[in-house]
């Protein structure tokens, strides 16, 4: 009899290709979401996987636009309405949002994961209470913050994606042995190499513009080089420079960001808080080299690609350290001419090997 695993989202994220894959290693998946099916089997999940509670979800969305007060209230609603629906199953992996859905999983036998794409919460909130806009959409709602420590208490086990986020649960006093990590993949697909378009800009940016993802950093260093830059993305909590050598591209499909990239010669991501930026895994997969930071998880991707040294870490979060690796980088650049620098370990970055490797974990506990 197949493992019954229930996968529990607000939306999309890596949740979904989480779904397809754990179903193509031969698990009997539902995922259970507030994405409409459509979008579902755009991204190749079956519709008898897909188990859309969108329809739920239209009043709730309604009210919000008229009452901010309704967005605490949607949130304990998708996780009870979750906890309804859902199946009797042998694991439950959510993200750190529900609480109540994946409890009663719990008391019907099933083994927890909890999926935390980011720093264990506390730290992640310290970092981000260092932004100087007080007013940042960023600031984390006590609210969240309470679910997320109720989610870690009652999790078997949490599911990472790099390692600076094991080693922020660590400081934390969470037990190593219920730690899993797993960085996220790419659709090869979706994104390579277009050697035939014009390189316009020298550094791209893809993501939301902000504090967080070091966007200030980002401006002070363009300000101060020769550089282009190109970002791709919506504005979150910093104005967007109006000036010569930026240019700003409102948030695209995902299957339209490959004409970006490869409008660019290297990818750009100073983040001073992210759990493992897919983004990063896109670029290399379009032969981009990466500017990235020790909490962007741009070091474990250094790990899993043949030629590390296109993969360049910031020593600061300052304009000064990201210029000088923004030199590093450029001149490198003419190195890896027509060679793809991560080579046949690009098939360790894809979506298919993340749910081979989250199968094999999934195999060893039910073991236990």
């Amino acid at each position: 009899m197949k493992t019954k695993i229930n996968i529990l989202s607000h939306g999309r994220f890596h949740m979904l290709d989480l779904a397809r894959e754990l179903e193509k290693q031969g698990f009997d998946v539902q995922f259970y979401s507030f994405v409409p099916p459509k979008r579902c089997k755009q991204f190749g999940l079956s519709s008898k996987a897909c188990k859309s509670l969108f329809i739920y979800l239209l009043p709730f969305l309604f009210l919000e636009k008229k009452v901010s007060l309704f967005k605490n209230t949607r949130r304990i609603f998708q996780d009870y309405i979750m906890g309804i629906f859902m199946r009797k199953c042998d694991i439950v992996i959510s993200l750190t949002g529900f609480v109540f859905a994946p409890q009663k999983a719990q008391e019907k036998g099933a083994i927890f994961i909890c999926e935390r794409g980011s720093k264990h919460i506390l730290e992640q909130q310290r970092i981000l209470n260092l932004n100087p806009n007080k007013n940042s959409s960023n600031t984390i709602p006590e609210f969240n913050i309470k679910q997320n420590l109720k989610a870690y208490k009652l999790a078997n086990y949490i599911s990472v994606a790099s390692q600076h986020v094991i080693n922020s649960f660590l400081l934390h006093g969470f037990p190593q042995k219920k730690l899993f990590k797993n960085p996220y993949g790419v659709d090869l697909r979706m994104f390579a190499p277009q050697p035939q378009i014009e390189k316009k800009y020298d550094f791209i940016m893809v993501g939301g513009w902000g504090y967080r993802k070091g966007c200030d950093l980002i401006i002070e260093a363009i300000r101060k080089t020769n550089y282009t830059f190109l970002h791709v993305g919506g504005i979150v909590d910093l104005d967007f420079p109006q000036e010569d050598r930026f240019t700003h591209v409102d948030a695209v499909d995902q299957s339209q960001l490959i004409n970006y990239y490869n409008q660019a010669k290297i990818s750009i991501l100073p983040s001073r808080e992210e759990g493992l930026a897919m983004v990063q895994a896109q670029a290399i997969a379009c032969n981009l080299p990466l500017i990235g930071s020790k909490d962007s998880g741009a070091e474990d991707l250094q790990q899993m690609v043949e030629d590390p040294q296109y993969i360049t870490l910031i020593e600061d979060y300052t304009p000064e350290a990201l210029i000088k690796a923004m030199n590093r980088a450029m001149e490198n650049y003419p190195n890896l001419k027509d060679k793809t620098y991560a080579g046949h370990a690009i098939e360790n970055l894809t979506w298919e090997a993340y749910g081979k490797r989250y199968a094999d974990f999934l195999h060893s506990i039910i073991k236990k």
